[in-house]
């Protein structure tokens, strides 16, 4: 098999398969290269090889055509595209839903705030209501004594 018509053949040979992507090794550990096809079949097509493998023919090295590591790589970026757009979608759907439980607790928590603080000021105003009471009290008891006082000064200037 010569050269060109083996790497016009490869992609569809019983070798190893090629790693998705653009490789950027072979096998061999080798880096790879690319070089251009120059059979009837594929002529100028591009494909990735590795410099071993251009002098050794009867190994197995990897060989990958470079519009198809290209269009591996496009799908591969699909891929993680809709894997993201998928995480966004179901985080949005999380967030929504958790802000809604906020919103039902934040909304519980006024409406408890709201009572406490009628029962307050209810405490408050009995308390404000039981003071004046008391104060009323104090203020008739006061007057009570000065009026006494007040008579009893009378009473005496009037005997004298």
């Amino acid at each position: 098999m010569s050269t060109m018509s083996y790497y016009s053949s490869a992609s569809s040979s019983g070798f190893r398969a090629s790693p998705l992507g653009v490789p950027s090794k072979c096998w061999c550990g080798e880096e790879i290269t690319t070089f251009t096809s120059k059979t009837k079949e594929n002529p100028y097509r591009r494909f990735y090889r590795c410099a071993i493998a251009m002098k050794r023919e009867n190994e197995e090295h990897l060989f990958k055509w470079v519009d198809e590591a290209l269009l591996d790589e496009i799908n591969m970026v699909n891929e993680k595209c809709k894997r993201v757009a998928e995480n966004l979608s179901a985080l949005r759907v999380n967030v929504m839903a958790n802000m809604e439980v906020q919103n039902k607790n934040i909304k519980q928590i006024e409406e408890e705030l709201i009572k406490k603080m009628e029962g307050e000021l209810l405490t408050m105003k009995e308390n404000v209501e039981e003071l004046g009471h008391v104060m009323a009290k104090s203020a008739l008891k006061t007057v009570g004594i000065a009026a006494v006082i007040v008579t009893s000064i009378v009473w005496l200037w009037g005997r004298v």
